[in-house]
């Protein structure tokens, strides 16, 4: 299942000019204040859900390696947002140049860095909270250099990037990527967390940039079946009430190993607030499920999730 709007369509809210420009003012403001230049503390409330997200994965990280899909998101999910990559790590940048420099916020244990350089970018920097994450990263990178990963809450994006300027290779925090990802990522932050990391990542993108990120779609608060293989456990949970709420769940593996997830509740309209506040442009946005291919691949497996929507997937440019 693909809902797919078309990616010459772009998504702009019809605000007047004043109203614009009280906005672009604010959003200035606030760039500014996250690039060192203020005293904004990204993290103050945040500590108790990157506490269980660190935990959570530092535990379980082990079990997340995998060279080929394996888990329910590999096959329904991640190959969405390979497919939003593939023509803009194709296409020459303004020098002419082909190989595209990727930041992977939240990159776990590299599966999907390692999946962008297959597809042909030249380097990809990635950073994750779980210590455990970054060392099995590293470890599967084998010293290639073309993979260069650290450990840092995603909320000081900027802050992490200007620490490791040296390691990373890269001379600026800021307008040095070409491309940025964040998968799965958005699900373990509240929505104000969520806002202060898009606004990062538009720093951190040369103007022209591409930001795509994929998240459970907001509908999966109402899939709680206890034999699904991708559930939470939000049982007279409402949409609009357990908004920022963190709920916990399960993802299966195709070999029967099941993997503990948080998912931190936010509405379709948070997301669409948290792109326009920061001034990236909606290019494509995509539904994703189960679709007949996965069904003839293994009847078995998906049968429990099929027919209904699991992921969001979004597709944003920064103007030039």
């Amino acid at each position: 299942l693909f809902v797919h709007q078309p990616a010459t369509e772009s998504f702009r809210p019809n605000n007047n000019k004043k109203r614009n420009e009280s906005f672009l003012l604010l959003r200035k403001q606030l760039l500014l204040l996250r690039s060192g230049d203020g005293d904004i503390d990204a993290n103050v409330d945040c500590d108790d859900g990157a506490t269980k997200s660190r935990k959570m994965y530092n535990k379980q990280a082990s079990n997340w390696v995998r060279t080929e899909p394996r888990c329910l998101s590999d096959f329904t999910g991640r190959p969405v947002v390979f497919g939003m990559l593939e023509d803009v790590l194709k296409e020459p940048d303004d020098s002419g140049s082909e190989g595209k420099v990727v930041l992977d916020i939240g990159c776990g244990e590299g599966y999907c860095a390692r999946k962008v350089i297959d597809m042909g970018a030249s380097k990809v920097i990635g950073s994750d909270i779980s210590k455990e994450m970054i060392s099995c990263a590293l470890n599967t990178a084998g010293g290639d250099d073309r993979f260069k990963y650290y450990e840092a809450v995603a909320g000081d994006l900027l802050k992490g990037l200007n620490d490791n300027l040296d390691y990373l290779g890269i001379d600026s925090a800021t307008e040095t990527f070409d491309v940025a990802i964040a998968v799965f990522l958005f699900n373990y932050l509240t929505t104000n967390e969520m806002e202060e990391v898009i606004l990062q990542t538009y720093q951190t993108l040369k103007p022209g940039g591409t930001f795509i990120f994929s998240v459970p779609h907001p509908s999966m608060i109402f899939c709680h079946d206890k034999g699904a293989i991708f559930r939470l456990d939000s049982e007279n949970k409402g949409y609009y009430s357990s908004r920022n709420e963190k709920i916990t769940g399960i993802i299966s593996t195709i070999d029967g190993t099941t993997l503990n997830i948080m998912s931190v509740h936010k509405t379709l309209s948070d997301y669409i607030k948290a792109i326009f506040f920061s001034g990236f442009e909606i290019v494509d946005i995509q539904e994703a499920g189960v679709t007949e291919e996965h069904m003839k691949l293994h009847p078995d497996f998906f049968e429990s999730v099929k027919d209904r929507p699991l992921h969001l997937v979004f597709k944003l440019k920064k103007p030039h």
